[in-house]
């Protein structure tokens, strides 16, 4: 760890000083080249060095790099579905409601040289159940106990697990980057701590962290004895610029190959440079959360959404770069299904209003100061609170404290934030009565029982039928005004090939290459 460089452009100038070198790949020298050295500016430091410790979009895109898990995420862009595939296992089967049985991949080592082996998952399991905070949500229940009861392990590559209930999307949680493998020597030696040292970030990954710099920049270097080919790039640095000019500045002027999080009003711009834009679907569901403890009346909650054009808020803010909301989680999901909107409509807004009998305080409605975008639609949706008699006045925090009041105390009458899941069943668990994420305090015993319902359920056609059913209730229950889907809109030089982004903000950087 080193010393903080106040000024991210200093940052950038000192990681480039080792000039950007090609090496060719194998076929025609002339038209793709391997990079040395792959250079990404992003918006945010990682939290921790600890995968499963890791929260936000910077931690899971390059601690994601570095781990693997059992299951991988993909996306099928044709299909526009989120798939998920074995990854360090090679085969799988559910015994029976409760017993599944593993066998990993022969052959795959970590990066300190070491054959990964079924003890290594065991601990790697048990270590996220215990002590990563999306690990803890995926793997145990409402209540806090875990979902697995035992696991066994067979032989170097064959375990089971024992569940406590059936849970059918046991694959889909077990394919989240919170619930990654790392030695078993590692995992039991941090059994109670965040892991500290560099040397101890060891996972399967295609690359290894050789140099963080806190608040500058991270460099990963591609490991050699990765198990599913080499990655194309040598070196890839992450550097840390908060600030989009600085980003778009450092793209223009050649100092990075990529450039993450770009604000929607600075695509053009780019697009006019001939700098290449992709614009893809993301899971981010922008809404702005309304305590039911506080404004239990539906229909006051169904006519804040009548109340607040979507679509106004897409143009003016996200300049189209975001889709409307259809349902309560995006359309990527398998098992997703579109809704009835809410069209925007302030007179049957006001009129529904009048019918509940109307709100007599003003609400307060609650933003962090992490996100400008989320503060400037704060004030569009004020704006359109007003326009129906519902006064609001608008409170910026902090992230952290705005984490703590809106999740820890449910202390909001509004608070906007944008939830990223990563299958159907989280997103759709973020509503159950009680849930760590349930920060509106929504509760509906039929949802509940219909969660548990389809945790249990091992037809798929049935499942989807359970999950329309629990997108239908909350949908028109409306513990939030719904508004909408939040693109993933990344540059990259011209000559940059082989990007490919997945919906929860992760670059797929293996086979990326150079035109020339």
């Amino acid at each position: 760890m080193g010393r903080s460089i106040a000024i991210p452009i200093l940052v950038i100038a000192l990681v480039i000083a080792s000039s950007l070198y090609i090496s060719s790949m194998m076929g025609n020298p002339s038209t793709h080249h391997r990079v040395k050295e792959l250079r990404i500016a992003i918006s945010t430091d990682i939290s921790s060095i600890d995968i499963n410790y890791a929260t936000g979009v910077a931690d899971f895109e390059i601690l994601g790099k570095v781990y693997e898990a059992l299951f991988k995420i993909d996306y099928d862009s044709i299909e526009k579905k989120l798939i998920y595939k074995p990854w360090l296992v090679e085969s799988y089967s559910q015994i029976n409601e409760t017993y599944w049985l593993f066998t990993l991949k022969k052959g795959v080592r970590f990066h300190n040289g070491d054959e990964l082996t079924a003890w290594d998952v065991k601990a790697s399991i048990e270590r996220s159940m215990e002590v990563s905070p999306i690990g803890r949500m995926l793997l145990r229940d409402v209540y806090g106990n875990p979902i697995i009861e035992s696991i066994t392990v067979y032989n170097k590559t064959t375990f089971s697990l024992k569940l406590r209930s059936p849970f059918t999307p046991l694959v889909e949680h077990l394919a989240h980057l919170a619930v990654s493998i790392m030695p078993r020597t590692v995992a039991e030696r941090y059994s109670n701590d965040r892991i500290s040292n560099l040397s101890d970030v060891i996972g399967t990954g295609p690359y290894r962290i050789i140099e963080y710099v806190r608040g500058q920049y991270i460099k990963l270097q591609r490991f050699s004895g990765y198990w599913n080919g080499e990655p194309h790039a040598e070196v890839i640095t992450y550097i840390v610029a908060p600030d989009p000019n600085t980003r778009v500045a450092a793209l223009e002027t050649g100092q990075v190959d990529i450039a993450t999080g770009i604000p929607p009003e600075m695509v053009t711009q780019l697009e006019s440079r001939g700098f290449k834009i992709y614009n893809e679907v993301g899971v981010r569901f922008v809404i702005v959360a309304i305590n039911t403890q506080r404004i239990p009346d539906v229909r006051l909650r169904q006519a804040m959404n009548y109340a607040v054009d979507k679509k106004a808020i897409i143009d003016s803010v996200m300049k189209g770069f975001a889709t409307p909301a259809e349902s309560i989680v995006s359309q990527i999901f398998p098992g997703s299904v579109k809704l009835e909107g809410y069209s925007y409509s302030p007179e049957k807004a006001k009129m529904v209003i009048v019918e509940a009998g109307g709100v007599d305080r003003a609400l307060t409605l609650l933003v962090s100061t992490r996100s400008p975008k989320d503060i400037e639609v704060a004030q569009i949706v004020q704006n359109f609170l007003s326009k129906v008699g519902i006064d609001v006045e608008i409170q910026t925090m902090e992230h952290t404290a705005f984490l703590k009041k809106v999740f820890t105390e449910h202390d909001f009458d509004l608070a906007i934030y944008g939830p990223s899941p990563s299958s159907l069943y989280y997103a759709l668990s973020y509503w159950r009565s009680g849930a760590a994420l349930n920060a509106p305090l929504y509760s509906n015993p039929e949802v509940d029982s219909l969660l548990d319902e389809v945790a249990r359920e091992g037809d798929r056609e049935r499942q989807y039928e359970l999950y329309r059913r629990i997108q239908e209730i909350i949908w028109r229950e409306c513990p939030a005004i719904w508004l909408y889907y939040e693109n993933i809109i990344v540059a990259t030089k011209p000559d940059i090939e082989g990007l490919k982004i997945l919906p929860f903000q992760m670059l797929i950087l293996d086979t990326i290459s150079i035109r020339g």
